[in-house]
């Protein structure tokens, strides 16, 4: 990287960049035919359409606040532009993979705080080859919270370095944008508190000069406390429980398992050690260590004061959120097991900043380095990756390899002998003084290995869910004759059920309403489709289709139903892949049910 900026401005080589990486994950996300993690992704897709055509959020209709408008309303004027969907869809991951590689910006002038271009360079570089860049298939919160939470990284480093009104407006400012796109962000008002807190007790110590202290972070002590009385005293007015501003995550809330927090922890910190390929892991927490010593200089107390405050929040919030034991209720599952990569992998670029402060200074003795490799090599075996086998294509990239291989390469020996190989390579490397590009390339070779194999993966499951979802012809029921908003939809599932388990079934609505704009509101016999989406109750009374208040239900002229619910009217179009069919009624509107597993083809996940 240090060649390359030399030859050409480091401005143009960070754009090159994010060129190179929004064509290279634009192809890739374009490999993808249709959503698979549902029903997120359903409900993002949702709210970009409805904030590009009428301006509000709604789900099927209903206005909802329950999640991040921020990136929902970063697609939504593609939603407006193309009627077709497979085009607005195709347009989104394209812009996807430029919202996700412009993540090497600010990670870029974010590293020039602590080290030189051309390391700066390098660090903006392998923020964007991680493997989460592949969430540019896919229409999740992830894509735009990585750039901004990265962008509220680099405010709370200014902030710190400078404690100006300006700066420190900047950074309130840029953690508010990143929790607009996921209340995760929020971590970062208890991050930014203790790294003011941090770097005033290291400048202090280091007798560095006075800079005002923690009186010189007055705007933020008075903003944050004007939040909280504003907060306090609107939540008092409108009888709000301020926990409802947590939205759809308030769900779990109140199961957390303190006790269980720190395993959690551990298990997070672990898998995130695993997924920036040990040996960034190893030598930031060297650096960490070594900045903690009276005589680091002020770009080393800097860099301790933002990465221990931020990674704390983070993990001990994604651990706490892991911890929840919830027993399920309403129209939420039990919780499962499972890691949060997803919430976690955004704090990479910071093990990336770590990495090149190790390689601009070569600090340690190199016992003291084999111990921290070592450390770092030993924590992914803590990891129990046969707990989340179900989960990690889409919450745990890391463990993707690990999971197709645990039949052949047992764990943890095999991830121990990779890991400890790792960090021998590493060891030779800072032995035998070999160029930068010898330590950073294992590291490179392995994310981009993690990236094809979860890649393949994903590109499976997306493959399936389309089959099984709208089969080959995804605008199938637009294609029927209605009109945008006119297709009802007629579900039914065996009553008195709590918690019906997504299945495969269920995807011929999630992703026919992915795909069709005409399909509108969701009529559901017996128990509610699994995630609680809004849906309108009926009941049958002699095979007509009721409302609980006894009136026929306002179903319209076409209605889609599955191979399960069979309703009087003439057939207007069959999906043969799925069996539903849109059909066009006529009055008074009859219908029989059968179960759903009498559909052939159809198995829970």
């Amino acid at each position: 990287m240090t060649s390359l900026a030399r030859a050409i401005p480091a401005r143009g080589v960070l754009c090159l960049m994010v060129l190179a990486a929004t064509a290279l994950h634009a192809f890739v996300a374009l490999r993808s035919p249709s959503p698979w993690i549902v029903p997120d992704e359903l409900i993002y897709s949702e709210l970009a359409k409805s904030l590009g055509q009428v301006g509000l959020p709604r789900i099927r209709g209903e206005v909802s606040f329950a999640y991040g408008l921020g990136y929902p309303a970063l697609l939504a004027p593609i939603w407006a532009i193309f009627d077709d969907v497979s085009t607005a869809y195709a347009g989104a991951k394209i812009l996807n993979a430029l919202i996700l590689s412009v993540t090497a910006v600010p990670s870029y002038f974010l590293a020039r705080r602590f080290v030189s271009e051309g390391l700066s360079l390098l660090v903006a570089g392998l923020s964007i080859a991680v493997p989460s860049m592949l969430y540019a298939g896919t229409l999740m919160t992830e894509v735009a919270l990585y750039p901004t939470f990265v962008l509220a990284l680099l405010a709370i480093t200014v902030a710190l370095e400078r404690p100006l009104l300006a700066t420190q407006a900047a950074a309130l400012g840029a953690i508010t944008l990143a929790s607009a796109v996921k209340m995760l962000a929020t971590a970062l008002i208890v991050a930014f508190v203790a790294a003011i807190v941090l770097h005033s007790w290291l400048e202090k110590r280091a007798g560095s000069g006075d800079r005002g202290g923690l009186k010189a972070y007055r705007p933020v002590w008075i903003s944050l406390a004007g939040i909280a009385v504003a907060g306090a005293l609107v939540g008092a007015f409108l009888q709000l429980n301020p926990l409802e501003a947590l939205g759809a995550y308030v769900v779990v809330l109140d199961n957390i398992d303190l006790a269980a927090v720190p395993w959690w922890a551990l298990i997070h910190i672990a898998e995130l050690d695993l997924y920036v390929a040990v040996t960034p892991f190893a030598v930031t927490t060297l650096i960490v260590w070594r900045c903690l010593r009276r005589d680091a200089d002020s770009r080393e107390r800097l860099f301790v004061a933002l990465i221990v405050p931020c990674c704390a929040a983070v993990v001990i919030v994604v651990a706490a959120f892991a911890s929840t034991p919830f027993p399920g209720g309403g129209a939420y599952p039990e919780n499962v097991t499972r890691l949060h990569e997803r919430s976690t992998f955004m704090l990479a670029p910071l093990f990336f900043i770590g990495l090149a402060l190790w390689l601009r200074d070569r600090p340690g003795r190199q016992p003291v380095v084999a111990v921290s490799v070592a450390f770092a090599s030993l924590l992914p075996a803590v990891i129990p990756l046969d707990s989340f086998l179900a989960n990690v294509r889409f919450q745990a990239l890391a463990l993707e390899p690990w999971a197709g291989v645990r039949e052949v390469i047992a764990w943890p020996a095999g991830v121990l002998a990779f890991t400890f190989a790792l960090g021998l390579l590493f060891m030779f490397a800072i032995r035998t003084r070999v160029h930068d590009a010898a330590v950073v390339t294992p590291v490179i070779f392995v994310m981009v290995m993690v990236s094809l194999s979860a890649q393949q993966s994903i590109q499976w499951a997306s493959e399936w869910t389309r089959s099984v979802g709208v089969g080959s012809r995804p605008a199938w029921i637009d294609a029927a004759g209605g009109e945008r908003d006119s297709v009802s939809v007629v579900w039914s599932e065996p009553p008195g059920v709590r918690f019906v388990g997504s299945a495969t079934r269920h995807r011929l609505v999630w992703i026919g309403e992915v795909f069709n704009r005409s399909v509108g509101r969701v009529y559901e016999l017996g128990s509610p489709m699994p995630y609680g989406l809004p849906s309108t109750p009926v009941r049958l009374a002699k095979g007509r289709v009721l409302l609980d208040n006894g009136r026929a239900a306002p179903l319209g002229d076409l209605v889609l139903v599955p191979c399960h619910v069979r309703i009087a009217g003439a057939v207007v179009a069959r999906n043969t892949v799925t069996g539903a069919s849109v059909v066009r009624v006529r009055n008074p509107i009859r219908a029989t049910v059968t179960t759903p597993e009498s559909c052939r083809g159809d198995r829970p996940e």
